[in-house]
């Protein structure tokens, strides 16, 4: 399925987590997030957010917005569909893809959504109507075996530096521990 020589000279567990704090960190941008927080540990990873949660409601081409964009890596490229989609629901796609397991939390004002994927399936969903003090998404996953042994921490936490350094005002967390920015010699 996948080219596994050039997959695996790459950390597939970082681009999967960069993919997904990149997503969190445009909430950040949009003034809806002020909070990321991101664990990983071997193939295993975690990106929460107290953005806004995706949109649990919204519906495209019939189907719920969400299951859309985590599991139509071909749309909007069939011939005949048009493209209603942001292309960050290609990027959702593919991290489905990349991982054995999945499971996306979305919180909102008055509900929360939970979907669990296996190999890129949705396999279960639960909505619960509640009021909740946060708003925000969690997407936490396993990526599959055959792409990656695991994350290499060193380099995930000193890309993660840069962004802070680039977004002082965002708060950043790596495995519990806040991220400072790089100085200007290039130290944390």
């Amino acid at each position: 399925m996948f080219n596994e020589p050039i997959l695996a000279s790459r950390d597939v567990v970082a681009f999967v987590i960069r993919g997904l704090v990149l997503y969190s960190l445009a909430e950040f941008q949009a003034g809806h997030c002020t909070t990321i927080r991101v664990d990983a540990k071997a193939r295993s990873f975690s990106i929460s957010d107290d953005g806004r949660g995706h949109a649990i409601e919204r519906t495209v081409a019939d189907t719920p917005y969400l299951q859309f964009i985590y599991t139509h890596l071909d749309y909007p490229f069939v011939p005949g569909r048009e493209a209603p989609v942001q292309l960050h629901g290609i990027g959702m796609s593919l991290i489905n893809i990349l991982c054995s397991e999945l499971t996306l939390t979305v919180r909102k004002p008055h509900m929360s959504l939970r979907m669990f994927f296996r190999d890129g399936s949705l396999i279960d969903q639960e909505t619960v109507a509640a009021n909740f003090d946060s708003t925000g998404n969690r997407i936490s996953g396993i990526v599959a075996p055959q792409l990656a042994l695991s994350v290499n921490e060193q380099v995930l936490v000193r890309w993660l530096q840069e962004v802070k350094a680039a977004s002082p005002s965002l708060k950043l967390h790596f495995n519990d521990l806040e991220i400072h920015g790089l100085s200007q010699s290039g130290d944390a």
